[in-house]
């Protein structure tokens, strides 16, 4: 009888960090969507022309993406239904099929920007040009959405997630002279000026993008726990919370470095191109983190286009009140 109690005690010691490690995923897959190619024209402006000062606007979004992704991934798990197909039964339908309608359109957007991301991420490691690189990774793309289950997709993507953060890491450790100071006080404390607003307006906008609302709803349903049972369905609530801001906080992470190279090397002289950056990485830290620099860039280019396409998905999917099958 001690030994059952001893191997039941141990058990439950362990279940909570393994039930974490289960519930992580969906969280990941929704953070490439803001640290894609988008993100990165974003920060490598705010890094390149105003240094260090800009890095409020990255803690300041992740807050609101935060915030808003945790209460769409409630949402979808009290519900059984993602915010797609809660807009169709609870919306009148022209207003629903307007909503939805944009939204299909602004996914395919926003893949179409990702796709030319991956094709400048080839031109710049292998000098394709950009129509090849473009079909090259439409076509990758397009075979990760219609060749794999959604289990084999998310941990294509954590793989992907990872390797951009090694990469950025890897840059940042490479640079020798980070003002961590100015990095700091830039991160809490708020600048606002008339040349800066446009460049605020753009990263905002490129964190809190639409379509993960979307997304974060359906693929939080991927584990499929018996929603009928109280007990499992707080559990779930609980880590999905900690699977969310785990998540936000590694896009935060990611996104504050792409600025903090950008304002280490090149301030204050203005990058308006990813190209450009590459290229003035290579007389300042030589070739090694250029390349580094473009395979960060191609994971994030193509992992972005693949969620793209599945939020597209399951927008349409929601249309029909159907629910999106990835």
């Amino acid at each position: 009888m001690k030994k059952i109690k001893m191997r039941r005690f141990l058990q439950d010691k362990r279940h909570p960090a393994l039930d974490f490690l289960k519930y992580v995923g969906p969280g990941l897959i929704v953070a490439v969507g803001f640290i894609d190619p988008g993100n990165w024209a974003a920060n490598l402006a705010a890094g390149s022309q105003f240094g260090y000062k800009l890095l409020w606007v990255i803690t300041l979004s992740t807050i609101m993406l935060a915030f808003l992704q945790h209460n769409v991934a409630h949402l979808g798990i009290v519900t059984g239904k993602c915010l797609s197909e809660n807009a169709t039964q609870y919306l009148r339908p022209w207003l629903s099929r307007t909503i939805l309608g944009t939204g299909v359109l602004a996914s395919i957007s926003t893949a179409v920007a990702e796709i030319l991301g991956g094709a400048i991420a080839l031109q710049m490691l292998f000098k394709l040009p950009i129509v090849l690189g473009a079909i090259l990774t439409a076509g990758l793309v397009i075979w990760f959405l219609f060749s794999n289950s959604y289990p084999k997709i998310e941990k294509v993507i954590i793989g992907f997630v990872s390797l951009i953060g090694i990469a950025l890491l890897l840059e940042i450790f490479i640079i020798p002279h980070i003002n961590w100071g100015q990095a700091a006080k830039g991160m809490v404390i708020p600048f606002v000026d008339a040349k800066s607003m446009p460049i605020i307006m753009s990263a905002l906008g490129a964190v809190v993008m639409p379509h993960n609302l979307f997304l974060h709803s359906e693929v939080i349903q991927s584990r499929q726990w018996n929603l009928k049972d109280e007990a499992v369905m707080e559990r779930q609530l609980r880590f999905e919370f900690f699977d969310t801001i785990f998540s936000m906080f590694l896009g935060w992470v990611i996104n504050s470095a792409i600025i903090i190279i950008a304002a280490a090397l090149f301030f204050p002289r203005i990058v308006t191109e990813i190209s450009q950056a590459q290229e003035m990485l290579v007389p300042l830290l030589g070739p090694v983190a250029a390349i580094l620099f473009a395979i960060a860039f191609l994971f994030a280019g193509v992992a972005s286009s693949v969620t793209a396409g599945m939020a597209g998905g399951s927008i349409f999917a929601g249309i029909f009140a159907e629910p999106y099958d990835a």
